[in-house]
């Protein structure tokens, strides 16, 4: 019985030191947030399959708890559209790209959103 009370408190504080590290860790160490901007600017199709592997990369980030994509914004001549939730990488590749590209737009919102990142053909190059 006093072996069993023992074995029992030495689980219960390795137990409880393992919740104490892994509070200490989330609290030091918080997971990166990241705004994707998706210029859909006109693009080859060969090229718009990098974008798609750029964006796939991050997207894998996402799902492994590596990195917070806030909000996955597309942006062209015509606006700007956000999607509710990050588009998966198959859906990236099958979006279509047309028009210019509008720089002043993708600095604006570069300037809104503090943790972004562009991806589309132009910054391919």
């Amino acid at each position: 019985m006093k072996r069993t009370l023992q074995l029992l408190k030495s689980v219960g504080l390795s137990w409880l030191a393992f919740l104490v590290v892994g509070l200490a860790i989330a609290w030091l160490a918080p997971i990166p947030k990241l705004t994707v901007l998706l210029d859909r600017s006109y693009c080859p199709a060969n090229q718009w399959q990098q974008v798609a592997q750029a964006y796939s990369q991050l997207y894998d980030q996402h799902q492994h708890r590596r990195l917070i994509l806030e909000q996955v914004v597309m942006v062209s001549d015509l606006g700007q559209d956000a999607f509710a939730s990050p588009p998966t990488p198959d859906a990236v590749r099958q979006i279509s790209t047309y028009g210019q590209r509008d720089g002043d737009r993708l600095s604006q919102l570069q300037s809104t959103y503090s943790n972004s990142e562009v991806l589309g053909c132009s910054s391919q190059n």
